[in-house]
């Protein structure tokens, strides 16, 4: 039918135009003879006339329609495909956006500390058991730097974690909310002194302080960092704010929920601490005695 009405609709028209006069001259003309003369002829006309004004509006209707339903569905295609190609360019402009926020405030952390040795990582993978926090990430760690088991992780809100295992060109980080993870903290307050470890909840990365008595006064809200003691962590590095602080049934030591400073569900990018500027100038020291050592040894022989 559309094939049809498309092939002769200019026929159809041209036909209309050509019948419609000659309705309208005959009904005129009617008009001088008698009343009932002239009143049925009218009639006539006039209901034919209706009859094709009905049938050219179908017609036209139908063939103005076919256009409409072509030019509509042909529009609204466009406009999906555009609208398909905007929401792809929005996500990846927000994902450019978020990645330059992150690694603008991972330089600035790194220019904030220049006596620390930071080598930049990137996450690969998370294990989500809660028995087992634990993230690979790709290192490719400078000529001269060596990864090594207890290397502290870091972003530029706090501690992530330490080394675990370190592969080929990959590590092992095993996250501060992790049952097996103990750093040593102290609260910024009053600086008492405990041992962070992970609760190993399933919904959640909350962690503990142990060892803190009753004497320590802690409070919630208070933020608890890195001591610097055992040799790990350097000082004054923030591991998570206190969120709850409850009595133990035996009385020697409080319970203390810490919540990691750090969304260690969204790490992307860390840095692994590999050196401190004192621990490299005792590297430095201990290199310059062992070669004096050997340096004598070579003197006395014979």
């Amino acid at each position: 039918m559309k094939e049809f009405l498309l092939k002769h609709q200019g026929k159809a028209l041209a036909l209309v135009l050509c019948l419609v006069p000659l309705i309208l001259l005959a009904t005129s003309a009617g008009a001088s003879v008698g009343k009932e003369r002239r009143i049925r002829p009218t009639r006539w006309s006039w209901s034919f006339l209706s009859l094709g004004q009905v049938g050219l509006t179908e017609s036209v209707g139908e063939v103005f329609s076919i256009f409409d339903d072509d030019d509509t569905e042909k529009e609204l295609a466009r406009l999906r495909a555009e609208n398909a190609i905007l929401r792809e360019e929005k996500a990846r402009l927000i994902g450019v956006l978020q990645e330059n926020e992150r690694l603008r405030k991972m330089v600035g952390f790194k220019q904030s500390h220049p006596e620390y040795t930071l080598v930049p990582a990137r996450v690969i993978s998370q294990d989500t058991s809660p028995f087992f926090r634990v993230i690979s990430i790709e290192i490719k760690a400078p000529e001269g730097v060596k990864l090594k088991v207890r290397q502290p992780v870091l972003v530029a809100g706090g501690v992530v974690g330490q080394v675990h295992e370190v592969l080929d060109g990959h590590a092992q980080v095993l996250l501060l909310s992790d049952p097996r993870s103990q750093i040593d903290v102290i609260s910024q307050r009053n600086r008492a002194h405990g041992i962070v470890s992970g609760l190993g909840h399933e919904r959640d990365y909350e962690a503990k302080v142990s060892y803190l008595s009753e004497k320590d006064q802690v409070r919630e809200g208070d933020v608890m960092v890195t001591s610097g003691m055992g040799g790990g962590f350097p000082p004054e590095l923030i591991v998570g704010e206190v969120l709850s602080v409850q009595p133990d049934e035996r009385g020697l030591f409080q319970k203390v929920t810490v919540a990691p400073a750090v969304d260690l569900s969204r790490v992307s990018e860390v840095f692994v601490l590999t050196a401190t500027k004192e621990r490299m100038m005792t590297i430095e020291q201990e290199e310059d005695a062992a070669a004096l050592e050997e340096e004598d040894d070579a003197e006395q022989q014979p």
